[in-house]
């Protein structure tokens, strides 16, 4: 790969595990953002929370000014290409440098129909961003339309995710139209 891949989209488009899927195909590093956050919270409190315990526990605020400096942490680090998952709100986060969002590689935004992707997270249980809502799937939804301009404003592909199909093939679809139509390689 001649340049990193990052993944952009709301909550359960996809991002890990294409994510994964991609860099076991590139021979690259993997890294999820999320995962990068918990592990940094780890490594300062001593503590081990899951994403959504830290943002539960810490509230929107201070989890945002967290995962922005787990961004630029991730973009100061001279690296050899990678598969970079964000979370579902960084692009949209206010405390995150744009510069170094854009510097962490190529954006793809995964752009699911919220239907599809609001099945996914009823599968896995309400995360606190939306526990809370009269109306979930309004809130998600609501979300989403929010979010959507700053996935689109750092795209440099946008990737339809209109149904759902097994995994490898939507990494294989998505690997083949960055060979062939944006040179990754």
């Amino acid at each position: 790969m001649k340049r990193s891949i990052v993944l952009a989209g709301i909550k359960h488009c996809g991002k890990s595990t294409l994510g994964a899927l991609l860099a076991r195909r590139y021979g690259v590093t993997f890294i999820d953002t999320d995962r990068e956050l918990e592990e940094r919270f780890r490594a300062e409190s001593g503590r081990e929370l899951a994403t959504r315990e830290i943002f539960r526990e810490f509230g929107a605020e201070k989890f945002r000014k967290f995962e922005a400096a787990v961004i630029g942490a991730l973009a100061k680090k001279a690296a050899e290409p990678r598969i970079v998952a964000l979370g579902g709100g960084v692009p949209a986060n206010r405390f995150v440098e744009p510069e170094a969002l854009r510097s962490l590689g190529f954006q793809v935004y995964l752009a699911i129909q919220p239907e599809l992707a609001y099945a996914r997270v009823l599968r896995n249980g309400l995360p606190p961003f939306l526990a809370g809502a009269a109306d979930p799937f309004a809130e998600f939804c609501r979300l989403n339309r929010e979010r959507e301009p700053f996935y689109l404003k750092y795209a440099d592909l946008v990737w339809p995710v209109d149904r759902e199909i097994p995994a490898p093939a939507a990494a294989g679809a998505l690997a083949e139209k960055l060979e062939q139509e944006w040179n990754i390689l």
